[in-house]
């Protein structure tokens, strides 16, 4: 899927931008160039759509959530994902709740691509960058987090574009998919606050510290706005992590910090949105072992990866560093597809099924 949807996308990319004599006009690379695109956008889509039994949280949905939401009884599943249960029921005539999945599946990946076309200088890294750091795997089982993540990834080019309106009204709409999404609106505040990385790592150093007190304020703000204040000192409450995404997360930084040393100020902060979400990542992990659920809290901001990291690799101005850095990128992206996939099986993708 990865390999097959970056050269898709490479062959879009170049349709799109070649120039010489023999090249159709500008109309038909037009249309080319975006029906490969849509290729690369069904290579991803549809395994997905028609996976049976793949994600931990695959059968949570089937036995629990979506019986208990058609049934119309009481589950926290936020309004328009019920819409998504009770549209994908009827389309599969009310005897399958495939559809329910291929329509899921439809919104996480549409929109991502939506946004990769949109904000991304590179969208082959792009799309290894998602397909390898855990967003993929993670939207097979976190469903309803990875719409709310992937259409606000999609609004950020409304902060891009100083469109305070539509960008309010869109995380809206994404939070009724999943609540949480809800804190992305802080983002476009501080959409011109432009944070040293260097400061950052210092302030990491001094919320671990004080990470037992932070939790007591975050419990009890918690308890004030009644939001998520079930998941502290409940069963997901352990201080157990994956220290893979830890590692992520500290790379990124250690390459944000390079970046922000080589590429100065002006062209560093170009970035400045995507910057500010990945430091509420660095922040998550500066106290993560005090934090329920911290790797489904991590993928609310990880995911901004798959534009920031690509883009940061563009903005390198001599050809030869830009290209070493290509290399480590894939060679670091295969690393983490072989640990999550191979070794940990991350949210239970194999052995991949589907619908017979």
């Amino acid at each position: 899927m990865t390999v097959l949807a970056t050269i898709l996308i490479a062959m879009s990319d170049f349709v799109a931008s070649t120039t010489t004599d023999f090249a159709l006009g500008a109309s038909y690379r037009n249309v080319i160039s975006k029906s490969l695109y849509g290729l690369a956008f069904f290579v991803i889509f549809i395994p997905g759509a028609i996976r049976s039994y793949v994600g931990i949280d695959y059968t949570t949905y089937s036995k629990y959530q979506i019986p208990v939401v058609l049934e119309g009884r009481e589950v926290k599943v936020e309004s328009l994902y019920r819409w998504v249960i009770r549209i994908g029921y009827l389309i599969g005539g009310k005897s399958t709740y495939q559809y329910i999945f291929a329509i899921t599946n439809f919104l996480i990946v549409f929109f991502l691509f939506l946004y990769i076309k949109r904000l991304s200088l590179n969208k082959v890294l792009s799309i290894i960058v998602f397909m390898s750091t855990g967003f993929f795997f993670f939207s097979l089982s976190g469903m309803r987090q990875s719409i709310g993540v992937a259409i606000a990834l999609w609004s950020l080019k409304y902060i891009e574009e100083k469109k305070f309106i539509p960008y309010v009204i869109t995380i809206l709409l994404a939070s009724l998919f999943h609540t949480a999404v809800i804190i992305f609106l802080v983002f476009y505040f501080l959409s011109d606050i432009k944070i040293n990385p260097f400061v950052v790592a210092l302030v990491m150093l001094a919320v671990n510290r004080l990470a037992p007190y932070l939790r007591n304020i975050i419990i009890s703000i918690s308890d004030r706005v009644g939001l998520y204040s079930e998941y502290f000192g409940g069963t997901f409450d352990t201080g157990g992590y994956n220290k893979i995404f830890v590692v992520l997360i500290l790379l990124v930084m250690l390459f944000v910090c390079l970046s922000r040393l080589v590429l100065g100020k002006e062209v560093f902060y170009k970035n400045n949105t995507a910057l500010n979400i990945h430091y509420v990542a660095c922040m998550v992990v500066a106290m993560i072992s005090y934090l329920p659920t911290p790797s489904r809290l991590l993928f609310l901001f990880i995911p901004v990866y798959i534009t920031l990291i690509p883009n940061l690799v563009v903005q390198y101005k001599n050809k030869n560093i830009r290209v070493i850095l290509y290399l480590i990128v894939v060679s670091v992206c295969i690393f983490f597809m072989y640990e999550l996939l191979f070794v940990q099986n991350s949210y239970g993708v194999l052995p991949y099924n589907h619908v017979s």
